[in-house]
């Protein structure tokens, strides 16, 4: 994160947009897959926001997402396709270069110096294999390089202090959390809500060669092997569009839409 972004964190500024910012509009088509656990089903759950509200408490890195009218299942063999009404644009300027954010289940377990820090592995999430694709037109598919892409639903657990349009450092891994209290977790979110950032920069055709893709308005999610739990995807906006709102470090999205 650069400097200025981190001296609006600092300062409690939550980056909002009022134009690009916004988050998976429609399903496509779902598949669930083998291995989902029952009721977790329903892939308008994936539609929206992220859960902000887990029935008892805000979500964060130790209390993530976990009913089945938050989050939907997909297992191996599966497949979940949605559609954006607003381009996910392939640009460079967006934070570390990242273009869309997937939320999951994952959580970090509390198992580190008596159970007030977690030592950087997960309870939960972090142990499915998931194909990330892209399409302009809803047809022609394109994955992002599996040497690349993050994992879907582990790193980073979502925290709904933070800001959902704002990627985590993909750099960090679950070492540099360990010894982490929420506050420590927070501190190396600088600002961030979590989840894992994807780059359209790592598209490939089927003969592995990059494919330069400006923007596309489809992702499809294919589960290889595990279980992934999603929750929301958010399209990071375009650097001019982006306005600055002092919420008293609540966002907007922490009313979560059902549907």
């Amino acid at each position: 994160m650069n400097k200025f972004s981190s001296v609006l964190a600092a300062a409690g500024l939550l980056v909002v947009s009022t134009s690009r910012a916004q988050f998976a509009g429609s399903v496509v088509a779902y598949t669930q897959g083998s291995g989902v656990a029952a009721g977790y089903n329903n892939p308008n759950t994936a539609v929206g926001a992220p859960t902000a509200f887990i029935g008892y408490q805000n979500a964060d890195p130790f209390n993530p997402p976990y009913q089945a009218g938050d989050i939907v299942g997909l297992g191996a063999g599966g497949s979940l396709t949605l559609q954006f009404d607003t381009p996910i644009q392939n640009m460079a300027a967006h934070p570390f270069g990242l273009d869309f954010i997937i939320f999951g289940h994952a959580g970090f377990n509390e198992n580190f110096d008596n159970e007030t820090a977690t030592d950087g592995s997960l309870f939960t999430g972090g142990t499915s294999t998931v194909r990330v694709s892209v399409s302009a037109d809803g047809t022609t598919f394109y994955a992002l390089n599996p040497l690349l892409t993050p994992g879907v639903d582990g790193l980073f657990p979502t925290d709904a202090s933070g800001n959902p349009f704002l990627p985590v450092n993909p750099a960090l891994t679950a070492a540099d959390f360990a010894g982490k209290n929420l506050a420590g977790i927070r501190t190396l979110y600088a600002g961030s809500a979590g989840g894992a950032g994807f780059d359209l920069a790592w598209a490939v055709d089927g003969s592995n060669q990059s494919m330069a893709l400006s923007y596309v308005k489809y992702l499809r999610l294919e589960g290889l092997s595990g279980t992934a739990y999603i929750d929301a995807v958010s399209v990071v906006p375009e650097p001019a569009t982006w306005t600055f709102a002092l919420v008293g470090g609540m966002l907007t999205w922490q009313v979560r839409r059902k549907k």
